[in-house]
């Protein structure tokens, strides 16, 4: 047994609880107390590396107690996700136990019922400290133990059941129960676990095992789709960082694909990801995946969480080494961590020949559109969205778009202007393909993190003095400032073959309810039979009127207002507008009814809407 060491046991599927024993050896007892001169301190994270918002996983932590011959000593809340040990006897081992309810289907967290398990250790195993908050590096241990499932599945069912973590395998069965090994906590928590029925993928990059594991598919996707382009893209993301070895960072790798009706998500790990989709997003047999855009977005998130593999499980921000799992981690820097993993992860789908250029600049067209139409990029920097990460964009509210720019979104259509201007400047020498090479070079030799600056200091070092004056007038004005970066003059200028059309309202506002809800600056959801204001955006013509989010519209110029009528609505009412016509609406508001008019003609409506924007390949 390991010197701290975890039993995970899965008997409480209908309650949804893990129960969880940890046993620390006297050994380390007397390492970590100086021989029970001080205190023990034990501590769940408050918050997941990848995902950068306080959490307070303790908050399903149940029934902590001692269980031992330590049953003498006295344990004690020092705040919400931390206890003390005291009175600590050295003649024994300490054992505590207690239960995780866990019934979070997100790839954060935890999850247990009698159809499957998944856990990341950060929900379920206490971090063991001294008083100083010292663990020294002490090895973990990880037991799953088979479920007694008689109450719940029949016993071919049970059968079927394994166990997939890209943990250290030490003592297991066939299926993967058993023992399994870590060199210290903070390797222990960056491996989650899933366990139950799975469909498998499996293939071989560069001489390196991969597979992907998926729960929840109803039926049998189509392995061969699957298999051939996922290879395709770990082909080529491991030829980018490693153009001569060819070499991964990792011994095995793992995709743990979670499906269900609704959800969309991922989450980074050293040798694995943990994946949420729709199932209809997965290809089938018989499918033509050429048509398949939910399938593209899917090998979109597969490529995003393996690029981080090299770009924030290794290479990471100087500010999160080591990490400190019970307070916000501040860095500027999540524009480039995040956003130009989420410019890679499309030019990776390019690069591997998963899509066409056609299809590659429809997906540009898609990010930049959308950052277009966020009031909040004129007054949010992604550097300060970056350092904010904890407060604004992981916890939104209906004021988010007039507030928030997203590092993800905008910092990947600075990762595409950096990269045109570095190709420019340097006549196609040199792309941003340079800089991430240097990075992952960087790390290797050093195994240091990046500083604020050290992009800067990058550039003036490979590209030279004249491209890093550009540089910072670059970085003044996209990074820290809230400029729109120009690319309808760049993509021309960079291929002659792409072209770049400004379109507003007034070519098609008669007939496209989409375009005048954004002229309105509104956005819906359907609840019960009425249309509820999700966001009212700054500047558009409903806010303008006074409407605001929540809430609920009526009728509009005395029609009464539906889900399945608001379009054709949307478009009287516009049509009204263009000729100088009021437009009364009336809408409940904290269950009070307000009568508002809007008012405005045709210029004004395109004067509210932002430019958007198609690109095309001659």
């Amino acid at each position: 047994m390991s010197p701290i060491h975890y039993t995970i046991r899965l008997d409480d599927m209908h309650g949804h609880r893990f129960d969880v024993s940890l046993t620390i050896q006297k050994a380390v007892l007397k390492k970590l107390t100086g021989n029970g001169q001080a205190g023990l301190i034990l501590q769940l994270p408050a918050w997941i590396p990848g995902s950068y918002m306080i959490r307070d996983f303790s908050k399903h932590l149940e029934n902590l107690k001692i269980s031992t011959e330590q049953s003498k000593s006295s344990l004690k809340a020092i705040d919400s996700h931390t206890w003390q040990i005291n009175d600590l006897s050295m003649a024994a081992d300490l054992e505590l136990t207690y239960q995780v309810y866990a019934f979070d289907t997100s790839v954060r967290t935890a999850y247990l019922d009698q159809t499957r398990a998944f856990f990341n250790p950060t929900s379920l195993c206490l971090r063991v400290l001294n008083s100083k908050q010292e663990s020294n590096s002490i090895a973990q241990g990880l037991t799953i133990r088979k479920p007694h499932l008689a109450n719940y599945l029949h016993d071919s069912q049970y059968e079927l059941w394994e166990v997939v973590t890209g943990l250290s395998p030490k003592k297991i069965d066939s299926h993967g129960f058993g023992d399994y090994e870590a060199k210290d906590y903070d390797e222990l928590i960056d491996h989650p676990v899933a366990i139950g029925e799975f469909q498998r993928i499996k293939w071989t990059s560069h001489g390196t095992p991969h597979q992907m594991v998926i729960q929840g598919a109803v039926k049998r996707v189509d392995e061969k789709a699957l298999a051939r382009d996922l290879q395709a893209i770990c082909n080529a993301q491991i030829e980018f960082f490693e153009p001569t070895t060819k070499r991964a960072p990792f011994k095995k790798y793992f995709f743990l694909v979670n499906t269900v009706g609704d959800g969309y998500g991922g989450l980074e790990h050293r040798n694995s990801t943990a994946l949420l989709c729709k199932r209809e997003d997965l290809p089938y047999p018989g499918q033509d995946l050429k048509k398949h855009s939910a399938y593209e977005d899917f090998l979109g998130l597969c490529s995003h969480e393996y690029f981080h593999a090299w770009m924030v499980k290794r290479v990471r921000p100087k500010a999160f080494i080591p990490y400190d799992l019970q307070k916000p981690n501040h860095t500027q820097l999540l524009w480039l961590f995040e956003g130009f993993t989420s410019y890679y992860d499309d030019l990776f789908l390019l690069r591997s020949a998963r899509i066409d250029l056609k299809q590659y600049l429809k997906r540009i067209e898609k990010t930049w559109n959308m950052v277009l139409r966020g009031p909040g990029r004129h007054k949010q920097s992604v550097a300060q969205s970056s350092w904010d990460a904890w407060t604004k964009y992981y916890q939104m509210d209906e004021n988010t778009p007039n507030a928030v720019v997203s590092y993800y979104a905008k910092g990947s259509l600075i990762a595409l202007g950096l990269d045109l201007l570095i190709r420019d400047k340097t006549r196609g020498a040199h792309s941003l393909d340079t800089l991430m090479r240097h990075f992952w070079q960087m790390y290797q030799l050093t195994e240091e993190g990046l500083a604020e600056d050290d992009v800067a200091a990058a550039i003036r070092f490979l590209l030279g003095p004249k491209i890093y004056e550009d540089w910072r007038v670059f970085e003044a004005k996209y990074i820290h400032g809230c400029e729109d970066l120009p690319l309808d003059r760049w993509l021309p200028r960079a291929n002659q073959q792409i072209q770049v059309q400004a379109q507003y309202l007034a070519n098609a506002h008669t007939q496209d309810a989409e375009r005048i809800k954004q002229a309105w600056g509104i956005r819906t959801s359907a609840v019960q039979g009425w249309i509820k204001l999700t966001h009212v955006l700054d500047g558009g013509l409903a806010q303008q009127a006074g409407l605001a989010a929540g809430d609920y519209i009526a009728s509009i110029d005395r029609e009464r207002v539906t889900p399945n009528r608001l379009n054709q609505i949307l478009v009287a009412a516009s049509q009204a507008l263009n000729t100088g016509e009021d437009v009364q609406i009336q809408a409940y508001r904290h269950e009070t009814l307000l009568e508002l008019v809007l008012e405005a003609d045709g210029l004004s409506i395109q004067e509210s809407l932002p430019a958007q924007y198609c690109i095309t390949v001659q």
